[in-house]
C-alpha cells in the first residue's frame, strides 16, 4: 500500500532487578508501522528461558518480515484486521508475533482516531488494578513490603519458586503478616516442585487466602490430580504458552489463566484465550513478560478492552530503570486507562538504535 513504511530499532535497558535468567538488560525489538498521521508500535521482546526464540533469530525474522508488511490492508474492525493477520506465516515466533500485531492493531487503531483499547472493544473497563511483583530480596530489604502495602495495592504476587515448600510456606505467612488479611495474594512456582511438595505447602497454606497458585508442578500431566486434592486454586502460565492449541477445557478445574501474549502466540490469539477462559469461569490475567512501556501499554489496552476486573501482571514494568519512551508510563495500583494511553510520549533516542530494513 503506498505510504506505508516500517521502522525496526533495538533497544537496551537496565535493569533494577535482575530477570528470573539473572540477565541485568532487557533487550529487545521495536517495530513502527506508518501511513500518514497513523502510527503503530510493537514490542519484539524474547524472555531468556522462557521464550523459544533468541532475540537475534527474532531480528532476523522481523528483517525479513517487515519488507514483506507494507501492503497490509486497511480494516475498519477488529474482525477484519483478525482476518488480515493471518497472513503471517505460522512459523513467526510468539513473542514477534506480538510486536506485528501489536504495531499493526494501533495503527489501525490510529487510522480511525481512537486508542487501542476502544478500538478493540465499545466500552472498555475505565480504570486496570495492577498487582505488585514481590522483588527477589524483599526479605533482606523489607522496606520493600511496607512501600508496596503503602502504595495502596490490592493484589500482590510472590515467586516461591527458589524455595522449598516449607520455606515458600514460611515466606506466604510473613508476607500475610505484613499486608494484611484483605490484600489477594498470589503466589508462583514456576513449575518447581513435585505433585506431593506441592501439595503439602497447599496444605500448609490453606488458612491464608491465598487467590491462586501459578503452574505448582514440575510434571504439568499432574495438574489436574492436584486440582482433585487441593483447596488452593489453580493458574496457568507456562502450560499456555507449551500447549498454545489445547483448549481451556482440557484443564478443567483450573481456576485462572495467566496471558501473556508474547510468550503464547500474540495478540490475536491471547484474545481468543480470553474469551474462551470466560465461557467457562476462568478468571483472566493479563500478564507482562517484562516489556517497556510500548508492550505494557498495549497490555494494558487489552485488559481494559476484555473487560477483566482482576489485577493484570504489569508490575514487572517498573522493574525497568529506564524506558524505550519518555516520559515514562504512571503505572498505579488503579491505573486510569485514557491517562495512561493517551498522555504524550517519545521515543528514548538514549537507548534505540535504527536498523535499516528496506521497508
Amino acid at each position: 500500500m503506498p505510504g506505508v513504511s516500517w521502522r525496526l530499532f533495538r533497544f537496551a535497558l537496565p535493569l533494577r532487578v535482575p530477570l528470573p535468567s539473572g540477565a541485568r538488560v532487557r533487550q529487545g525489538w521495536l517495530v513502527q508501522v506508518r501511513q500518514a498521521e497513523a502510527v503503530g508500535w510493537g514490542e519484539v521482546a524474547p524472555l531468556p528461558g522462557f521464550s523459544r526464540e533468541t532475540l537475534e533469530e527474532a531480528g532476523r525474522i522481523l528483517r525479513d518480515q517487515l519488507p514483506r508488511l507494507g501492503s497490509f490492508p486497511q480494516t475498519t474492525t477488529f474482525t477484519e484486521w483478525a482476518e488480515a493477520i493471518a497472513s503471517l506465516p505460522r512459523t513467526v515466533p510468539a513473542s514477534v508475533r506480538w510486536g506485528l500485531e501489536l504495531a499493526l492493531a494501533q495503527w489501525q487503531a490510529a487510522r480511525q482516531g481512537k486508542r487501542l483499547d476502544t478500538w478493540l472493544a465499545p466500552d472498555p473497563l475505565p480504570v486496570v488494578s495492577i498487582n505488585a511483583l514481590v522483588p527477589p530480596d524483599w526479605r533482606e530489604n523489607p522496606e520493600r513490603l511496607h512501600a508496596i502495602r503503602r502504595a495502596g495495592y490490592r493484589t500482590v504476587k510472590l515467586k516461591v519458586g527458589q524455595y522449598t515448600p516449607e520455606e515458600a510456606v514460611q515466606c506466604v505467612r510473613l508476607l500475610r503478616e505484613v499486608l494484611g488479611p484483605t490484600v489477594a495474594l498470589r503466589v508462583d512456582a514456576n513449575r518447581a516442585w513435585s505433585l506431593r511438595e506441592a501439595l503439602a505447602f497447599a496444605e500448609a497454606v490453606a488458612d491464608q487466602g491465598i487467590a491462586y497458585i501459578e503452574e505448582p508442578l514440575r510434571d504439568p500431566a499432574q495438574l489436574q490430580a492436584f486440582v482433585r486434592q487441593s483447596s488452593v486454586p489453580v493458574a496457568l502460565d507456562e502450560t499456555l504458552a507449551e500447549q498454545p492449541e489445547t483448549p481451556l477445557h482440557h484443564w478443567e478445574g483450573v481456576a485462572a489463566v495467566i496471558l501473556k501474549p508474547a510468550l503464547i502466540g500474540g495478540l490475536w490469539h491471547a484474545w481468543q484465550r480470553a474469551r474462551e477462559a470466560e465461557v467457562l469461569g476462568m478468571q483472566v490475567v493479563w500478564s507482562a513478560a517484562f516489556e517497556t512501556g510500548i508492550g505494557t501499554r498495549g497490555l494494558l489496552a487489552l485488559a481494559a478492552a476484555s473487560r477483566s476486573t482482576t489485577a493484570a501482571g504489569l508490575d514487572p514494568y517498573h522493574w525497568l530503570a529506564d524506558d524505550v519512551v519518555h516520559p515514562r508510563l504512571a503505572l498505579q495500583p488503579a491505573t486510569p486507562v485514557t491517562e495512561a494511553l493517551t498522555g504524550p510520549w517519545q521515543p528514548n533516542p538514549d537507548v534505540l538504535e535504527e536498523i535499516d530494513v528496506g521497508a
